[in-house]
Protein backbone atom coordinates (compact mmCIF):
# COMPACT_ATOMS: atom_id res chain seq x y z
CA UNK A 1 0.00 0.00 0.00
CA UNK A 2 1.36 3.27 -1.31
CA UNK A 3 0.40 6.60 0.55
CA UNK A 4 -0.87 9.33 -2.00
CA UNK A 5 -1.10 13.09 -1.00
CA UNK A 6 -3.44 15.69 -3.44
CA UNK A 7 -4.22 19.39 -3.77
CA UNK A 8 -7.34 20.53 -5.05
CA UNK A 9 -10.48 21.98 -4.35
CA UNK A 10 -13.49 19.94 -3.64
CA UNK A 11 -16.94 21.21 -5.23
CA UNK A 12 -20.52 21.12 -4.77
CA UNK A 13 -21.42 19.85 -8.11
CA UNK A 14 -25.31 20.77 -9.06
CA UNK A 15 -26.71 18.61 -12.27
CA UNK A 16 -29.74 20.29 -14.08
CA UNK A 17 -32.68 17.93 -13.57
CA UNK A 18 -33.97 19.13 -17.33
CA UNK A 19 -32.30 19.27 -20.20
CA UNK A 20 -30.63 22.80 -19.91
CA UNK A 21 -29.64 24.92 -16.37
CA UNK A 22 -31.44 27.69 -17.36
CA UNK A 23 -34.53 25.69 -18.66
CA UNK A 24 -34.07 23.13 -14.86
CA UNK A 25 -35.92 24.32 -12.06
CA UNK A 26 -34.52 21.43 -9.53
CA UNK A 27 -31.13 20.14 -9.34
CA UNK A 28 -29.36 16.84 -8.05
CA UNK A 29 -26.67 18.24 -5.51
CA UNK A 30 -23.29 15.50 -5.24
CA UNK A 31 -19.60 16.08 -4.17
CA UNK A 32 -16.93 16.07 -6.62
CA UNK A 33 -13.53 17.32 -7.88
CA UNK A 34 -11.07 16.00 -9.79
CA UNK A 35 -8.09 15.35 -7.28
CA UNK A 36 -10.51 14.51 -4.68
CA UNK A 37 -12.24 11.72 -7.53
CA UNK A 38 -8.54 10.68 -7.98
CA UNK A 39 -7.74 9.86 -4.05
CA UNK A 40 -11.40 8.20 -3.64
CA UNK A 41 -10.32 5.65 -6.20
CA UNK A 42 -7.06 5.17 -5.19
CA UNK A 43 -8.53 4.66 -1.67
CA UNK A 44 -10.66 1.88 -2.80
CA UNK A 45 -8.01 0.22 -4.59
CA UNK A 46 -6.06 -0.25 -1.11
CA UNK A 47 -3.88 3.24 -0.65
CA UNK A 48 -3.38 5.26 1.94
CA UNK A 49 -4.29 8.60 1.02
CA UNK A 50 -4.59 12.32 2.33
CA UNK A 51 -6.23 15.55 0.97
CA UNK A 52 -4.94 19.04 1.03
CA UNK A 53 -7.93 21.49 0.27
CA UNK A 54 -10.05 24.18 1.88
CA UNK A 55 -13.87 24.45 3.07
CA UNK A 56 -16.38 26.72 3.96
CA UNK A 57 -17.15 26.62 8.16
CA UNK A 58 -20.32 25.61 6.76
CA UNK A 59 -23.00 23.01 6.33
CA UNK A 60 -21.69 22.71 2.85
CA UNK A 61 -17.94 22.61 4.04
CA UNK A 62 -18.58 19.75 6.87
CA UNK A 63 -21.13 17.92 4.10
CA UNK A 64 -18.33 17.51 2.01
CA UNK A 65 -15.65 16.75 4.71
CA UNK A 66 -18.09 14.11 5.63
CA UNK A 67 -18.40 12.63 1.98
CA UNK A 68 -14.49 12.52 2.07
CA UNK A 69 -14.28 11.05 4.97
CA UNK A 70 -16.59 8.19 3.74
CA UNK A 71 -15.04 7.00 1.09
CA UNK A 72 -11.50 6.59 3.20
CA UNK A 73 -9.55 9.69 2.37
CA UNK A 74 -7.71 11.74 5.24
CA UNK A 75 -9.08 14.99 5.75
CA UNK A 76 -7.10 16.05 8.68
CA UNK A 77 -5.20 19.06 6.63
CA UNK A 78 -8.10 20.05 4.97
CA UNK A 79 -8.06 23.62 6.34
CA UNK A 80 -12.27 25.15 7.40
CA UNK A 81 -12.86 28.82 7.31
CA UNK A 82 -14.36 31.55 5.48
CA UNK A 83 -18.01 30.81 3.99
CA UNK A 84 -18.24 30.14 0.39
CA UNK A 85 -17.63 27.03 -1.74
CA UNK A 86 -16.80 26.29 -4.92
CA UNK A 87 -19.49 24.83 -7.26
CA UNK A 88 -20.38 23.88 -10.70
CA UNK A 89 -23.65 23.68 -12.34
CA UNK A 90 -23.70 20.85 -14.97
CA UNK A 91 -26.61 19.79 -17.99
CA UNK A 92 -25.82 16.33 -19.88
CA UNK A 93 -26.49 17.87 -23.37
CA UNK A 94 -28.52 16.45 -26.27
CA UNK A 95 -27.82 14.87 -29.68
CA UNK A 96 -27.29 18.13 -31.31
CA UNK A 97 -26.11 20.02 -27.98
CA UNK A 98 -22.96 19.26 -26.19
CA UNK A 99 -22.83 18.74 -22.58
CA UNK A 100 -22.52 22.24 -20.50
CA UNK A 101 -20.55 23.41 -17.24
CA UNK A 102 -20.92 26.93 -15.21
CA UNK A 103 -18.43 27.26 -12.51
CA UNK A 104 -19.29 29.43 -9.67
CA UNK A 105 -15.85 29.42 -7.26
CA UNK A 106 -13.78 32.35 -7.52
CA UNK A 107 -13.94 33.32 -3.89
CA UNK A 108 -14.09 30.15 -2.39
CA UNK A 109 -12.33 29.30 0.74
CA UNK A 110 -9.78 27.27 -1.68
CA UNK A 111 -8.93 30.27 -3.21
CA UNK A 112 -7.50 32.18 -0.08
CA UNK A 113 -5.14 29.50 0.70
CA UNK A 114 -0.99 30.72 0.19
CA UNK A 115 2.05 29.22 0.31
CA UNK A 116 1.69 29.90 4.48
CA UNK A 117 -1.20 27.61 4.57
CA UNK A 118 0.58 24.31 5.54
CA UNK A 119 3.05 22.75 7.15
CA UNK A 120 5.05 21.10 4.50
CA UNK A 121 7.31 18.50 6.61
CA UNK A 122 3.88 17.31 8.02
CA UNK A 123 1.91 17.03 5.19
CA UNK A 124 4.66 14.99 2.75
CA UNK A 125 5.54 12.67 5.76
CA UNK A 126 5.66 9.40 4.62
CA UNK A 127 3.85 10.44 0.82
CA UNK A 128 5.03 8.54 -2.24
CA UNK A 129 3.15 10.41 -4.45
CA UNK A 130 2.17 13.44 -4.82
CA UNK A 131 -0.90 14.49 -7.16
CA UNK A 132 -1.90 18.45 -8.67
CA UNK A 133 -4.11 19.60 -11.78
CA UNK A 134 -3.59 22.24 -13.64
CA UNK A 135 -6.89 23.40 -12.37
CA UNK A 136 -5.08 24.56 -9.30
CA UNK A 137 -2.92 26.63 -11.29
CA UNK A 138 -6.05 28.65 -12.82
CA UNK A 139 -8.11 29.44 -9.78
CA UNK A 140 -5.74 32.52 -7.96
CA UNK A 141 -2.71 33.85 -7.94
CA UNK A 142 -2.08 32.51 -4.21
CA UNK A 143 -2.82 28.71 -5.28
CA UNK A 144 -1.07 29.09 -8.23
CA UNK A 145 1.90 30.16 -5.64
CA UNK A 146 0.83 27.27 -3.03
CA UNK A 147 0.97 24.43 -6.17
CA UNK A 148 4.39 25.56 -7.31
CA UNK A 149 5.60 25.30 -3.94
CA UNK A 150 3.96 22.29 -3.06
CA UNK A 151 5.67 20.28 -6.24
CA UNK A 152 9.30 21.99 -5.81
CA UNK A 153 8.93 20.77 -1.55
CA UNK A 154 7.94 17.10 -3.04
CA UNK A 155 10.52 16.58 -5.16
CA UNK A 156 13.01 18.23 -2.26
CA UNK A 157 11.70 15.50 -0.54
CA UNK A 158 12.20 12.71 -3.16
CA UNK A 159 8.34 12.26 -3.70
CA UNK A 160 7.75 11.26 -7.01
CA UNK A 161 4.93 14.44 -8.52
CA UNK A 162 2.23 13.42 -11.28
CA UNK A 163 0.33 16.42 -13.19
CA UNK A 164 -3.05 16.37 -14.93
CA UNK A 165 -3.22 19.10 -17.39
CA UNK A 166 -6.59 19.52 -16.76
CA UNK A 167 -6.93 22.46 -18.88
CA UNK A 168 -10.52 23.99 -18.22
CA UNK A 169 -11.14 26.95 -20.95
CA UNK A 170 -14.10 27.80 -18.63
CA UNK A 171 -11.69 29.08 -16.34
CA UNK A 172 -8.93 30.90 -18.35
CA UNK A 173 -7.10 31.07 -21.89
CA UNK A 174 -5.16 29.16 -23.83
CA UNK A 175 -2.34 31.87 -23.54
CA UNK A 176 -2.81 32.54 -19.83
CA UNK A 177 -2.14 28.51 -18.95
CA UNK A 178 0.57 28.29 -21.39
CA UNK A 179 3.49 29.60 -19.36
CA UNK A 180 2.29 27.75 -16.21
CA UNK A 181 1.13 24.16 -17.10
CA UNK A 182 4.27 24.08 -18.94
CA UNK A 183 6.27 25.21 -15.95
CA UNK A 184 4.41 23.02 -13.78
CA UNK A 185 4.83 19.85 -16.34
CA UNK A 186 8.95 20.33 -16.22
CA UNK A 187 8.75 19.40 -12.77
CA UNK A 188 6.64 15.97 -12.62
CA UNK A 189 7.64 12.41 -13.04
CA UNK A 190 4.39 11.52 -14.58
CA UNK A 191 2.60 13.62 -16.87
CA UNK A 192 -1.01 12.76 -17.55
CA UNK A 193 -1.96 14.55 -20.45
CA UNK A 194 -3.80 14.52 -24.15
CA UNK A 195 -1.82 14.57 -27.55
CA UNK A 196 -3.41 18.47 -27.46
CA UNK A 197 -1.70 19.44 -23.87
CA UNK A 198 1.85 17.60 -25.73
CA UNK A 199 1.59 20.07 -28.69
CA UNK A 200 0.10 22.74 -26.94
CA UNK A 201 1.50 23.36 -23.44
CA UNK A 202 4.65 20.77 -23.81
CA UNK A 203 5.20 22.23 -26.78
CA UNK A 204 6.80 18.97 -28.34
CA UNK A 205 5.83 15.77 -29.61
CA UNK A 206 6.44 12.11 -28.78
CA UNK A 207 9.51 11.39 -30.19
CA UNK A 208 10.81 14.47 -28.33
CA UNK A 209 8.89 14.52 -24.99
CA UNK A 210 11.53 13.12 -22.80
CA UNK A 211 14.49 14.75 -24.36
CA UNK A 212 12.87 18.11 -23.68
CA UNK A 213 11.45 17.21 -19.97
CA UNK A 214 13.81 14.86 -18.73
CA UNK A 215 12.35 14.68 -15.27
CA UNK A 216 9.68 12.86 -16.40
CA UNK A 217 9.52 8.93 -16.44
CA UNK A 218 5.79 8.18 -17.28
CA UNK A 219 3.93 9.88 -20.36
CA UNK A 220 0.28 9.25 -20.44
CA UNK A 221 -1.74 10.43 -23.28
CA UNK A 222 -5.53 9.82 -23.75
CA UNK A 223 -7.51 11.50 -26.31
CA UNK A 224 -11.57 11.00 -26.26
CA UNK A 225 -13.85 10.90 -29.69
CA UNK A 226 -17.45 11.79 -28.65
CA UNK A 227 -19.33 9.43 -31.33
CA UNK A 228 -22.67 10.16 -29.99
CA UNK A 229 -24.10 11.70 -26.69
CA UNK A 230 -24.37 7.77 -25.31
CA UNK A 231 -21.44 6.21 -27.26
CA UNK A 232 -18.05 7.84 -26.87
CA UNK A 233 -14.54 6.08 -27.65
CA UNK A 234 -10.74 6.55 -26.65
CA UNK A 235 -7.15 6.21 -27.65
CA UNK A 236 -3.96 5.83 -25.34
CA UNK A 237 -0.53 5.93 -25.13
CA UNK A 238 1.55 5.25 -22.42
CA UNK A 239 4.76 5.97 -22.78
CA UNK A 240 8.53 5.09 -20.17
CA UNK A 241 11.56 7.21 -20.58
CA UNK A 242 13.18 3.47 -20.95
CA UNK A 243 11.22 3.29 -24.24
CA UNK A 244 9.06 1.01 -22.97
CA UNK A 245 5.42 1.71 -24.88
CA UNK A 246 1.55 0.35 -24.56
CA UNK A 247 -0.84 1.44 -27.10
CA UNK A 248 -4.41 1.11 -27.31
CA UNK A 249 -6.21 1.82 -30.27
CA UNK A 250 -9.66 3.58 -30.26
CA UNK A 251 -11.91 1.30 -27.86
CA UNK A 252 -15.65 2.47 -28.03
CA UNK A 253 -17.75 2.20 -24.74
CA UNK A 254 -21.46 3.60 -23.72
CA UNK A 255 -21.85 6.37 -21.60
CA UNK A 256 -24.66 7.58 -19.38
CA UNK A 257 -22.52 9.82 -17.07
CA UNK A 258 -20.03 12.14 -18.82
CA UNK A 259 -18.18 13.51 -15.76
CA UNK A 260 -15.82 11.33 -13.76
CA UNK A 261 -13.97 9.54 -16.48
CA UNK A 262 -10.73 11.26 -16.68
CA UNK A 263 -10.61 10.93 -13.03
CA UNK A 264 -11.39 7.20 -13.00
CA UNK A 265 -8.47 6.91 -15.55
CA UNK A 266 -5.90 8.31 -13.52
CA UNK A 267 -6.43 6.73 -10.76
CA UNK A 268 -6.16 3.55 -12.06
CA UNK A 269 -2.92 4.56 -13.95
CA UNK A 270 -1.49 5.74 -11.17
CA UNK A 271 -2.83 3.08 -9.55
CA UNK A 272 -0.61 0.65 -11.62
CA UNK A 273 2.15 2.57 -11.33
CA UNK A 274 2.45 2.83 -7.59
CA UNK A 275 2.13 -0.77 -7.80
CA UNK A 276 4.83 -1.55 -10.00
CA UNK A 277 2.46 -3.59 -12.93
CA UNK A 278 3.83 -4.36 -16.02
CA UNK A 279 3.21 -1.20 -18.35
CA UNK A 280 0.14 -3.02 -20.65
CA UNK A 281 -1.87 -4.57 -17.60
CA UNK A 282 -1.83 -0.63 -15.88
CA UNK A 283 -2.54 0.68 -19.12
CA UNK A 284 -5.78 -1.68 -19.94
CA UNK A 285 -6.85 -1.56 -16.19
CA UNK A 286 -7.00 2.17 -16.70
CA UNK A 287 -8.69 2.18 -20.01
CA UNK A 288 -11.45 -0.19 -18.36
CA UNK A 289 -11.99 2.21 -15.15
CA UNK A 290 -12.55 5.09 -17.52
CA UNK A 291 -14.84 3.11 -19.32
CA UNK A 292 -17.14 1.84 -16.22
CA UNK A 293 -17.03 5.33 -14.78
CA UNK A 294 -19.66 6.59 -17.30
CA UNK A 295 -21.78 4.06 -16.21
CA UNK A 296 -21.62 5.21 -12.96
CA UNK A 297 -23.38 8.56 -11.44
CA UNK A 298 -22.47 11.08 -9.69
CA UNK A 299 -18.30 12.49 -9.62
CA UNK A 300 -16.73 9.31 -8.17
CA UNK A 301 -15.75 5.70 -9.21
CA UNK A 302 -15.11 3.85 -5.54
CA UNK A 303 -14.98 0.20 -6.62
CA UNK A 304 -12.07 -2.46 -5.65
CA UNK A 305 -9.83 -3.35 -7.63
CA UNK A 306 -11.78 -7.01 -8.54
CA UNK A 307 -14.75 -5.00 -9.66
CA UNK A 308 -12.86 -3.31 -12.50
CA UNK A 309 -11.07 -7.07 -13.06
CA UNK A 310 -14.97 -8.37 -13.64
CA UNK A 311 -15.75 -5.72 -16.04
CA UNK A 312 -12.32 -6.63 -18.11
CA UNK A 313 -13.10 -9.93 -18.23
CA UNK A 314 -16.31 -9.30 -19.21
CA UNK A 315 -15.67 -6.64 -21.78
CA UNK A 316 -14.01 -7.23 -25.24
CA UNK A 317 -11.20 -5.10 -26.48
CA UNK A 318 -10.15 -4.48 -22.55
CA UNK A 319 -7.44 -7.37 -21.87
CA UNK A 320 -4.13 -7.18 -22.63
Amino acid sequence: MKKVLAFGEILLRLSADGDTIIGSRSFSACYGGTESNVLAFLTALGHSTKYLSALPENALGKAALLHLERLGVDTSDVLVGGDTMGMYFAENGTASRGANVVYARRHSAFTHLDENSFDFDKVFDGVDLFHISGISFALSPSSCALSYRLIREARERGVAVSFDFNYRPALWTTEEALPKLGKAAALADILLASHRDLETFMQTDEEKAFEDYPLCTHLVLRDRTVLAPDRHSVRVTVMRNDGARCEILPFTFPVTEKIGGGDAFNGGMLHGLLEGTNLADATYFAVAAFAMKHTVPGDVLAVPEQKIRDFMSRTEGLLP
